[in-house]
């Protein structure tokens, strides 16, 4: 007989395009998917006025915390909440997703019953490799679902001194893990390549990560589309031949009407047109005015 297992399913999300879009249509798959509604939850920034004064503020199932929702603050945005976790929760497992991933919360249970139990510390996701600041290689588990047990979100929490903020959360964690000896243990994600009606979309997996554009190719306001439809695949919901034929073309034509970045080429273009025709100290005198909105667009733009 398998053992009852409490899982908490913590999504990191924020209140922008398209995090805030997507995690809607999560928390209406997850959510009717037998995830714990109590244990399952969507955790970003807060502003003042919705925070009232408070450091965590639980509405529903979003967390919202006194936190930029910036991507240099990710990691920290992420460190608090697992102290909120380990506070107020009684879990298990902590399994933290991106807006963009689908998780098959049967095929998750399963899953750890069968691979995770008997671990001290699970470090478990897709494992990929990067390099640090002085180029070398290290092994880092991807950031759009990884699994960690009571163990480790412990052991995390009492060195959080060692996190490094210079990296994105997910190498961030990798390197406080290599640097307190608990090593990554790999289990492979299934990778939805934008449409889901031209790959074989398989159904054992856990995760399923739904991110259009970088890879493949196709605008990310699709990706809510997306997690809906591989929801139905992977659950063996019927789609008829018109719905299938519908979203098909829907999802080919987004693709060929995409532009890829399109708001940060067009600033590229008229900043580099800008700098030749303006005198150049004219132009730095400009580049200094906008220099931190340009920047927090970054943070803000360009997250996993």
């Amino acid at each position: 007989m398998k053992k009852e297992i409490k899982i908490a399913t913590f999504v990191i999300t924020s209140k922008t395009y398209p995090a805030s879009r997507n995690s809607k249509m999560q928390k209406k798959l997850f959510l009717n998917r037998g995830f714990d509604n109590d244990l399952t939850i969507w955790y970003r920034g807060g502003t003042t006025t919705e925070l009232e004064n408070q450091e965590f503020k639980l509405l529903g199932n979003d967390l919202l915390i006194n936190v930029s929702d910036d991507s240099i603050d990710m990691g920290k945005k992420t460190l608090l909440a697992l102290e909120w976790l380990y506070s107020s929760l009684d879990f298990d497992f902590f399994v933290r997703p991106t807006p963009s991933s689908y998780i098959h919360f049967q095929n998750l249970n399963k899953f750890i019953q069968d691979n995770l139990l008997h671990e001290e510390y699970v470090y478990c996701g897709q494992v990929q490799d990067t390099k640090d600041l002085q180029g070398n290689f290290f092994e880092f588990v991807s950031g759009s679902t990884f699994i960690l047990n009571k163990n480790s979100v412990k052991a995390v929490l009492e060195n959080q001194n060692k996190w490094d903020h210079t990296y994105w959360d997910d190498v961030a964690l990798a390197k406080l893990m290599h640097e307190i000896g608990i090593k990554p243990q790999n289990f492979k994600r299934f990778d939805v390549e934008g449409n889901v009606f031209k790959q074989n979309i398989r159904k054992e997996f856990y995760q399923y990560r739904c991110r259009a554009d970088n890879h493949y190719g196709y605008p990310r306001f699709l990706e809510t589309r997306i997690l809906k439809l591989t929801d139905k695949i992977v659950h063996n919901e019927k789609l008829g031949f018109l719905t299938k034929f519908m979203n098909f073309i829907y999802l080919e034509l987004s693709k060929k009407m995409y532009i890829y970045q399109f708001g940060w080429k067009a600033f590229l273009f008229f900043r580099n047109l800008l700098k030749i025709l303006l005198p150049t100290n004219l132009y730095k005198y400009i580049k200094n005015l906008f220099f931190e909105k340009i920047e927090n667009f970054k943070h803000v733009r360009f997250k996993v």
